[in-house]
This record gives structure tokens, C-alpha cells and sequence, in this order.
């Protein structure tokens, strides 16, 4: 006799569930205090976390808007470049002392508040209300523009401009907050470099209203994040208070930023590590998250404070429902207890025998083919009990198909690896072996000297592409490339790139091209295997002049970077590199072309080879523990090999014992 699972499922309820559930509405009735105060605590701590993220996106945001509005304005950037003279000390001196008094029709403020770029920064200030004065300084921190009198002239000696300047590198520097006297207001001063390609040419200061910004953020993300208003406050580390709003108290004036101290700052709280809640003294219940702000904007690096963000209600407005939830949980208990049959027959339905039949369905699914198919649990996170076996199972199958899927995957790359190394690698090599048979012929019906010695010469320049097409598949074998083959060496990078030049120099000068190069402004020496390192770049220059036009520019340039990296760059002028091709440009045999279109080894304007330079490029630079990216556009690509300066001790190990 068959008895089904449903069936089963509620005798057992029947049998062992009643008097569970008796005992159970006790325990809740007792301990519903306790339960109230932790679910409210992690709520009102989850909350806290949610309305944090969503501040930590803020600031960064009205950054960016700001850094987009004058970095990428070319007038503002050409003013700056062409202020290379300094003003002298004396001069300087002057300006400061006078400044404060001058009128505002006197010809050095007027100058700074009525040229075009101080109308552009007023345009920025009146599309963020939040903005309260925005100023910009030279490299040398003399005042440029501004959208009312500042305090004096010369910035360079102020802490925010020595912040954001960071001894010529540049970075976005956020000042703790204080009150700017020439806004009047109390404010976050966000100071952002502007560059000129990567030399630091100004610096600019935004003062934003740190209450109204505060006061906007916290509503706009609180709104949306809850429904249970809850009063906020915004701390600093040393635990004075610069912005409350108390949900109580919207009626009144709100309190001056630091003039107090939170109460019982201390603890978990002050130090701030990880999320967290509590109950104070005093009967409030408090939800508290340290805000960080990131580490990089852009190309910039960060310096910003960190605060702490404090939601908080009444410890009795949150357990005010304890009494009538006990009340209710015994009424509700009863008609529980009526409807545990029916209850348990939508379970074994539900949560058991639905989900075996889907366990079904898609196993004949992914048996006839359809490998993308997967088991989507629409419940499993909110079920009481959690997840069990079913569940587990539908996991593993999920798992098992995703490696079928990939080994799929992977046989299919494999095999249009296999097809693009027929189809160009047939051409490729064709090509000379067919010519090699035409000059043979030639050879044997030909007597003349001259075309037997040009013939000869020939065959020797096919014979060398065909070797060159080996030796660069042989480079990407594992074998042959493989990290036990590095012979790490010193290596000169300024050396390595006046080698590549005088490599490279006859195909320039056969294109009427010019490779500028752009060694270490310090003479800088790493441990890398040249040979390799020298195909890297060699790769890329070959690849440059194909795709910049005929008496076109190309820059080679190599700058240390932070954490021992060396970065070695290749800028063209060719015509980019379109977006289907750009995720598959380091693939080996990878082309989009007609393989009759590829080129012989000449270095035709954008003539393509056999799609095996960049594959090497990026094999070798892997090897080193390095990464290889491209920027592209209408105007040009630009290569960027980064490799560390020294190998890993393990490496080093290996190549000394051999």
C-alpha cells in the first residue's frame, strides 16, 4: 500500500505537535521581553548599516559630480598649466595683508571673483544648493577664482590645500569638520587636485553646508530604507556631536555642530569596529555604525574622516507592544492549534513534495540538453525551520550542472581556439611555404644571377616569417613559458627601453611614424627576465605602428607605482578597438576579420597577424605577477603593462638554485 508523503506528514504533526506548541506559547509569553529588545536591537542596528552604505555613497558622489565639472573643462585646465611663474614672497605677503580689506572692484579680487572660470565655478555652486563657496588655487596655492572674497590670497600654507596637494601626487582630502569663516557655515572642505595628464596643476575647495548636506542625506536614505522613524545623529571619533536630528525636536532650532558630546561615548560605540546596538542609562535604545568613506576616487587617492552615524528611539516606544503581543500570541495560539492539520498538509505540499517534483522537472530538463536550466528555491530563505535536505539536494544539483555547463564551456573555447589556429595559422604559414614553392620553381627554369640572388634572399625572408610564426607559438606553450623558465635578471628599464626603440626604429622609419619614449625620471633597475620583458614591449610597439597611420605618434613610457610596481605603457594613435572586440583582443588566435585580410609580417596600417602578440604580451606579464590593461578610443589605444620590480622570494629561490 502506497501512503503518501502529505499523509504522513500530518499524522505526525497530530502525534508529536500539540502539546510542542503548548509549551511553546508559554515560552514565548515569558520571554517575550527579551526577544522584543533583541530583534528591535538588530533591527534598529541593520538599519543603522543600511542608511551608513548609503552615506558612504554620498559624499563620493557629490565628489565625482564636482571632479567631472572641472577636471574635464579644458579651459580651466590650460589656465592652470600656463601659470609657471610663482608671485615672490614680498609680493605674496602683500596680497595676504590687503586682501581682506580690498573693495571688491580692486583689481586683484576683482580679478579672482569676475574671470570665466570663477562664472563656471558660481554655475556649480548654484546647481548644489548644498555648496556654500568653491575657490581654486594654482600649483603654487595662489588664488585662481572663487565665487565670493575669501579670507586671503595664499592658500599654500593652509592644512586642507598642503592635504590635497600631498608634496605634488595629488589626492581628494577631506577636512574634519569646522567652520569656514569666509562662508560663514559650519562645513565638510572637500579639496580635489585637477590635473593635467598626471601632473597636478591646481587644486580646488568645495565648502559644503555640513548641515543642510547631513540634514538631506540622512532623510533621503532614511526614508526609503524604513518606515519607523527614527532620530539621527552624525558623531566624530572624539565623540562631539555635528549633526542631530531628533525626531522629537523638528520644531525647534536644531543644536550647533560640536557644541556637545555624546553621552556614554565609550566602549563598542566609540571605538566603532563593527556594527552594533545597545540600551544606555538613560532608557534609549541605539543603533551605531562607523561611516568610511573609500580609499580612491577616480584616479585619486582619498583622505577622508570617519564618523559615526547613531540612530536611536526610546527604549519604551520599543517595547511599549511587548504586553499586547503576549496577549495576542495566547489568542492566536488556539486557532493555531485548529489549523496545525491544515497547516500541515500546505507544508508536505509546499515545502516537500512541490519541491521534489521541481527536483524532477529539471533533471529531465538538463538530460535533454538544456544545461542553463537551474532549481530556483523560492522559499528556502523564509521558511521557519530553515533549510534541509531537499534543499541541500537541489544545491548539489545546481553544482553538478554548473561543472557540466563549464566543462561544456570549456571544450567549446577549446575547440574555437582550434578553428581560429586553422584558419590563420593556415594562412600564415601557406603564404611563405606557397611563395618558397614559386621561387623553387623560378630557381629551377631561371639562370640569371641577379634573380637567383634576389629569389635566394627571398626564400630566406619567408623562411624567417615562418620561423618567427613558430617561435611565437612556442611561446605560448607551458613548457616553453612557463614560470620555472624566467631567468630574472637586472634589468635597466631605461636600457630596456632604448633597446626596444632601436628595434623597432626601421619599422618607424618605413612608416614615417615617431616613437617617443619616456624613460624613469630616476634611473631605475628591476629584476625581471629581459628577454621576455623585451617581447612584452616589442609586442606592443609592432602592434602600435600597425594601427597608427603613416606619420603618426607613438609614446613608450615607464613610471614606478606604489608597492614596488613598475608600469610600462604604450599610447598609439590608431583607430581603438571596438567593444566586441576588446574582452577577446588577448586571446590567442583571436580575429573578427577575414583571415585572407591578416598580414604576411609587414606592418601595414592596421593590418592584422595571426592574433598572437597580445595573447604573448599578456602571457609573459602574467608570469612576471603582473597585469596588462587597455584604454581605448576613436583617438588611440593605450597599453599599460604593470609588473612587480622584484619576484616573489620563491621564484627568486628557484632560478638561483638552478
Amino acid at each position: 500500500m502506497r501512503v503518501g508523503i502529505r499523509i504522513k506528514l500530518v499524522v505526525l504533526l497530530a502525534l508529536v505537535a500539540l502539546l510542542p506548541l503548548l509549551a511553546a506559547l508559554i515560552t514565548i509569553t515569558v520571554e517575550g521581553r527579551r526577544l522584543r529588545r533583541e530583534s528591535y536591537g538588530q533591527a534598529i542596528r541593520s538599519l543603522a548599516a543600511a542608511q551608513a552604505i548609503a552615506l558612504q555613497a554620498a559624499l563620493p558622489k557629490d565628489i565625482e559630480k564636482l571632479y567631472v565639472g572641472l577636471q574635464y573643462e579644458p579651459e580651466v585646465a590650460a589656465y592652470l598649466t600656463a601659470r609657471t611663474v610663482p608671485k615672490g614672497p614680498q609680493e605674496l605677503k602683500r596680497l595676504d595683508d590687503v586682501w581682506p580689506g580690498l573693495p571688491l572692484d580692486a583689481k586683484p579680487l576683482a580679478m579672482v571673483l569676475h574671470n570665466t572660470i570663477a562664472k563656471r565655478l558660481r554655475r556649480l555652486e548654484s546647481q548644489d544648493p548644498l555648496i556654500a563657496e568653491i575657490l581654486l588655487t594654482d600649483r603654487f596655492g595662489e588664488l585662481v577664482a572663487a565665487t565670493q572674497r575669501t579670507e586671503d590670497y595664499y592658500q599654500a600654507d593652509e592644512h586642507w590645500w598642503q592635504g590635497a596637494w600631498d608634496e605634488g601626487r595629488g589626492r581628494v582630502f577631506v577636512e574634519d569638520i569646522n567652520y569656514d569663516r569666509s562662508a560663514g557655515v559650519w562645513s565638510i572642505d572637500i579639496c580635489i587636485p585637477i590635473r593635467r595628464a598626471r601632473e597636478v596643476v591646481g587644486i580646488v575647495k568645495a565648502v559644503f553646508n555640513v548641515s543642510r548636506w547631513a540634514l538631506q542625506q540622512t532623510r533621503e536614505t532614511g526614508a526609503h530604507l524604513s518606515a519607523t522613524p527614527c532620530s539621527v545623529m552624525m558623531v566624530q571619533q572624539d565623540g562631539r556631536i555635528f549633526f542631530h536630528d531628533d525626531i522629537t525636536r523638528r520644531d525647534k532650532p536644531a543644536p550647533e555642530p560640536l557644541a556637545r558630546r555624546m553621552i556614554e561615548w565609550h566602549g563598542e560605540i566609540a571605538a566603532a569596529e563593527k556594527p552594533g546596538w545597545r540600551v544606555t542609562k538613560t532608557g534609549i535604545l541605539q543603533g551605531y555604525v562607523r561611516v568610511r568613506m573609500p580609499d580612491r576616487i577616480g584616479p585619486n587617492a582619498t583622505v577622508m574622516p570617519s564618523w559615526s552615524l547613531v540612530l536611536y528611539v526610546p527604549a519604551s516606544e520599543a517595547f511599549g507592544a511587548v504586553r499586547r503581543l503576549s496577549f495576542h500570541l495566547l489568542v492566536v495560539g488556539l486557532g493555531i492549534i485548529a489549523a496545525i492539520f491544515l497547516a500541515g498538509a500546505f507544508l508536505a505540499e509546499r515545502s516537500i513534495a512541490r519541491r521534489i517534483r521541481r527536483l524532477g522537472q529539471a533533471a529531465r530538463r538538463v538530460a535533454k540538453g538544456d544545461l542553463s536550466y537551474r532549481i530556483r528555491s523560492r522559499s528556502a530563505g523564509r521558511r521557519l525551520l530553515g533549510t534541509d535536505e531537499i534543499d541541500e539536494l537541489a544545491k548539489d544539483f545546481n553544482r553538478m550542472v554548473n561543472q557540466v555547463q563549464k566543462s561544456h564551456e570549456t571544450l567549446r573555447s577549446a575547440n574555437e581556439i582550434r578553428t581560429n589556429f586553422i584558419r590563420v595559422a593556415g594562412h600564415e604559414l601557406r603564404t611563405p611555404v606557397s611563395y618558397i614553392m614559386a621561387i623553387a620553381k623560378l630557381l629551377r627554369d631561371n639562370t640569371d644571377p641577379e634573380r637567383l640572388a634576389n629569389a635566394v634572399q627571398t626564400v630566406g625572408a619567408k623562411a624567417k616569417r615562418l620561423d618567427e610564426i613558430i617561435q611565437a607559438i612556442f611561446k605560448l606553450l607551458p613548457e616553453h613559458g612557463g614560470a620555472a623558465a624566467l631567468r630574472y635578471e637586472d634589468v635597466s628599464v631605461s636600457g630596456l627601453l632604448e633597446e626596444v626603440y632601436l628595434n623597432c626604429f626601421p619599422f618607424i622609419e618605413t612608416r614615417g611614424q615617431r616613437l617617443i619614449t619616456e624613460p624613469p625620471e630616476e634611473p631605475m633597475v628591476i629584476r625581471a627576465d629581459r628577454a621576455k620583458l623585451r617581447d612584452v614591449v616589442e609586442n606592443l610597439v609592432m602592434n602600435a605602428i600597425k594601427f597608427t597611420p603613416d606619420g603618426g605618434v607613438i609614446k613608450v613610457g615607464a613610471r614606478p607605482q606604489l608597492g614596488g610596481y613598475v608600469s610600462i605603457t604604450v599610447q598609439d594613435q590608431g583607430p581603438g578597438i571596438t567593444e566586441d572586440d576588446l574582452p577577446h583582443i588577448f586571446d590567442p588566435f583571436y580575429s573578427t576579420a577575414d583571415v585572407l585580410k591578416h598580414s604576411s609580417g609587414d606592418t601595414g596600417y592596421q593590418k592584422r597577424g595571426m592574433g598572437l602578440g597580445l595573447a604573448i604580451v599578456h602571457h609573459f606579464v602574467e608570469l612576471h605577477g603582473g597585469t596588462v590593461h587597455v584604454s581605448t578610443s576613436p583617438a588611440g589605444s593605450t597599453f599599460a603593462a604593470t609588473i612587480p620590480c622584484a619576484p616573489p622570494e620563491s621564484l627568486e629561490e628557484t632560478e638561483s638554485d638552478r
